[in-house]
């Protein structure tokens, strides 16, 4: 048997085991190796860890599926964009406030959610808010779904992503080894201004009565080098004014 080993001198060793033994521990270093490597390439990338990580539900079909990467709709922005989902996460990542008005059906909430995820665990002692327009009175609905579908990305994530251990109660998923964590509130001033948070996610804003109010207490995550994103389907008020910068 080849030494697998050394001494504190720095001379190698044999370790006399069985052949299936030395096998597990040959194999669990090459996955840690590779969970390594594969790890900060997706620290460096944020679509890649959408498109090859992720895994999203149909909450309609209730289907497990991939994330997608389609690329036959490529962006005509210049920005490089092979569709419409990398444009958005080129410019999520670049843009601290970022309005995202949607149609149905198009995985803008599962595209947020899962860059927020992606925050949480590659950015240590992340304070992530996700905000709706009830936190809900169960983890089907309001903030407290959105909260479980990082949840769902991280059952889910494959073998070759370094595992991180994560809590997860009601409208609360923490990530205890690196400090990081993602809360689901309600809409609100109030609800905010007890977190000093990194990031806030408003999903569906354009349906909230107290949307100015929500994002006026978001300012001093802003000022203080944080982000702001929001997304809703079509309806008229605040958030319709803040992204036809109409306010």
């Amino acid at each position: 048997m080849p030494p697998i080993a050394g001494d504190d001198d720095g001379d190698p060793f044999t370790l006399d085991l069985p052949d299936q033994e030395e096998l597990a521990i040959r194999a669990r270093a090459r996955l840690r190796s590779v969970q390594k490597t594969s790890s900060q390439r997706y620290r460096d990338d944020p679509y890649k860890f959408l498109t090859e990580c992720v895994w999203t539900l149909d909450q309609a079909s209730q289907q497990v599926r991939r994330f997608p990467d389609p690329d036959d709709v490529p962006c005509q922005c210049g920005l490089s964009c092979k569709n419409y989902i990398q444009h958005l996460v080129i410019r999520w990542r670049d843009e601290k406030r970022f309005l995202v008005p949607k149609s149905r059906r198009v995985l803008v909430s599962w595209t947020m959610v899962a860059l927020h995820c992606w925050l949480a665990r590659f950015f240590p002692g992340s304070t992530i808010a996700f905000v709706s327009r009830k936190q809900g009175l169960n983890d089907s609905e309001g903030a407290a779904e959105v909260v479980r579908r990082v949840k769902f990305i991280e059952e889910h994530l494959p073998a070759d992503i370094e595992p991180l251990p994560f809590q997860y109660n009601f409208a609360r998923l923490k990530y205890p080894t690196i400090g990081s964590e993602i809360i689901g509130v309600a809409q609100g001033a109030d609800q905010l201004r007890q977190y000093t948070l990194t990031a806030i996610f408003a999903d569906e804003m354009g349906y909230w009565e107290l949307a100015h109010d929500t994002y006026s207490a978001s300012i001093p995550t802003l000022e203080g080098g944080g982000r702001f994103t929001g997304v809703s389907s079509a309806n008229p008020g605040f958030f319709k004014q803040a992204v036809f910068d109409s306010l």
